[in-house]
C-alpha cells in the first residue's frame, strides 16, 4: 500500500520543447518551462533554427496556430 500523501505540498512541473537535427540526431535547441506556459508560444521563441534545411516540422498539436 502507498504511503499517505499531503496534497497541501506544491508540486512544481516543467515542460522541455526540443529542436532536433533528423539527419545527425543531434538537438539544435531546447527550452525549459514551467508547465502553466501555452506551448504555441514556445515554437516562435527560438525553437526554429532558420539555418536548418529540413522541410518539414513535425510538433504536437499544441503548436498548431495561423501564427505558428
Amino acid at each position: 500500500m502507498l504511503p499517505a500523501t499531503n496534497l497541501a505540498i506544491p508540486f512544481f512541473g516543467y515542460k522541455s520543447h526540443v529542436s532536433i537535427d533528423r539527419k545527425f540526431r543531434l538537438i539544435r535547441e531546447w527550452k525549459t518551462m514551467d508547465a502553466a506556459a501555452s506551448d504555441g508560444a514556445r515554437l516562435r521563441e527560438g525553437l526554429l533554427d532558420k539555418t536548418n534545411t529540413a522541410l518539414t516540422v513535425w510538433a504536437d498539436t499544441a503548436y498548431r496556430s495561423k501564427a505558428n
